[in-house]
């Protein structure tokens, strides 16, 4: 965890800013001003948004490309078959940049916690103040939840007071050692932070760019906190604000869906570089040794918009066709940041929220309302009638809708009440091409690993925080008989 906050910033320009923002002093300096504050926020989270790069190779999304050699896929290999100490790969060497996300999201607490605790004494009007404050407040809830996400355990409502989260703070003061918070505890300092994030963006009647959160920004994510508590009504009356202040976007792949113009962005964040782009600045494919899983790639059916508009089809050389994500494109899927919050995911969470409720009427109405705008022809689309069978319906639509971006399907997975068992298999091939054979690795329904380890030089500086509890993952071989 950040130990110290330096008060002395260099403050650099950021494309999107509006407002207040437009002209920022970039000479190093103490925040004085609002917008040096508003600065300060928007260049640490928007342009560096901690993200766990690695977390969709965990998921059922993606797959190894079975002719690349084990070398080429080594670096992937601890996160992609879930193993307990994911920082330290099989010949015993560290590679401690894969778990770097609990640090990144705990410098954006800190200065999120340095700009509550000291804006109100800037020089700049009362609307910039709550404004600023506003964001502090969003940007520390959406942290948090981040981070109790990916380390500590999935909600369950009946030990989430006893239940492992992580650490929480929300003053600038330096402790050396610190324990674990409770879930329940995690959620409700969540709760609390979008409640004030909301009350303040929206006293302060600023307009601001989408590189900001505003109100419906915090009705989403209360949604989505609610949905992943099972607070089935209350992610209703959420996702209903946004669905009712907002509106959707058709989908399609001559041109980006997220852009300034289109009104379904509410929020659109992470702008550096991406976990992985398909194409190199000269517009030539990149070889990747992961790609979409066909599993995923047949959810979607030709009518589906979003096949095209999310995946590009290559070519292996061999006829058979690999699908890679689009959303981390520059100017495909994209031409702001990979990371948005957008009004499809609050139809998406009303509609699970509907289901698990029973009302099988409504949650079909949230879904054709989607496709109304996802898909070419929406009339192909069959919707179940049984209760159940719509939740999965929502479940799987969502898997599509979301796949990709930030946490989404990993989070999903956690939380899900019936997880599926995934098996990943990892192929051993040499530097010459032959194959060696290949080693499976199984996550169980019911595994500990979909929890993640606290990081290696977490538990170094503080003996005291107690690790999340994650098992060995054996494969099962299947040895190839190589003939000179």
């Amino acid at each position: 965890m950040m130990k110290k906050l330096l008060y002395t910033l260099i403050l650099v320009p950021f494309f999107g800013c509006s407002g207040f923002l437009d002209e920022v002093d970039q000479d190093l300096l103490v925040p004085e001003k609002t917008d040096h504050y508003a600065a300060l926020l928007l260049n640490e989270f928007n342009y560096q948004y901690p993200i766990f790069d690695q977390i969709d190779y965990m998921t059922d999304n993606m797959v190894e490309d079975s002719k690349m050699t084990t070398l080429d896929k080594f670096d992937q290999k601890t996160t992609y078959t879930w193993q307990r100490e994911i920082e330290i790969d099989e010949e015993g060497n560290e590679i401690t940049y894969i778990n770097e996300a609990w640090q990144y999201m705990y410098e954006d607490i800190a200065i999120a916690n340095y700009v509550i605790e000291l804006i109100d004494d800037a020089m700049g009007e009362q609307s910039e103040i709550d404004q600023v404050k506003g964001e502090a407040y969003f940007i520390r809830a959406l942290s948090y939840f981040n981070l109790l996400n990916l380390y500590g355990q999935p909600f369950n409502a009946a030990s989430a007071d006893v239940d492992l989260g992580v650490p929480l703070r929300d003053d600038i003061g330096v402790e050396e050692t610190y324990n674990r918070n409770t879930v329940a505890e995690g959620y409700a300092l969540i709760e609390a932070d979008l409640t004030e994030a909301r009350q303040l963006l929206e006293a302060s009647g600023l307009t601001t760019s989408i590189w900001h959160p505003g109100v419906a920004a915090c009705d989403l994510l209360m949604s989505r906190v609610k949905l992943y508590q099972q607070e089935w009504s209350e992610c209703i009356e959420y996702a209903g604000r946004v669905i009712a202040s907002g509106s959707l976007s058709k989908v399609s792949a001559s041109s980006p869906f997220v852009d300034t113009s289109n009104k379904e962005i509410l929020y659109s964040y992470y702008a550096t570089n991406p976990v992985f782009s398909l194409y190199d600045s000269f517009g030539k494919v990149q070889e990747y040794s992961y790609h979409a899983s066909k599993e995923l790639i047949n959810l979607y059916d030709d009518e589906d918009n979003r096949k095209d508009a999310f995946f590009d089809a290559i070519d292996d050389g061999t006829g058979k066709y690999n699908y890679f994500t689009l959303k981390y494109q520059k100017g495909s899927y994209t031409s702001l940041g990979f990371a948005n919050l957008r009004v499809g995911e609050a139809y998406l969470n009303r509609a699970e929220a509907y289901a698990e409720m029973g009302d099988v009427a409504s949650a079909v109405s949230d879904m054709k309302a989607l496709h109304a705008v996802r898909y070419s022809d929406p009339s192909v689309v069959s919707y179940p009638t049984d209760a159940a069978e719509v939740l999965d319906f929502v479940l799987t639509d969502r898997r599509k809708e979301l796949c990709f971006e930030d946490h989404h399907r990993w989070f999903d997975l956690r939380r899900m009440a019936n997880r599926p068992e995934i098996k990943h298999v990892f192929t051993l091939i040499n530097a010459s091409g032959a194959k060696l054979g290949t080693e499976t690795y199984t996550l169980l329904s019911d595994d500990p690993n979909y929890t993640l380890p606290i990081p290696l030089k977490e538990r170094e500086n503080n003996p005291l925080i107690r690790n999340n509890e994650r098992y060995e993952k054996i494969p099962t071989i299947d040895e190839e008989i190589i003939i000179p």
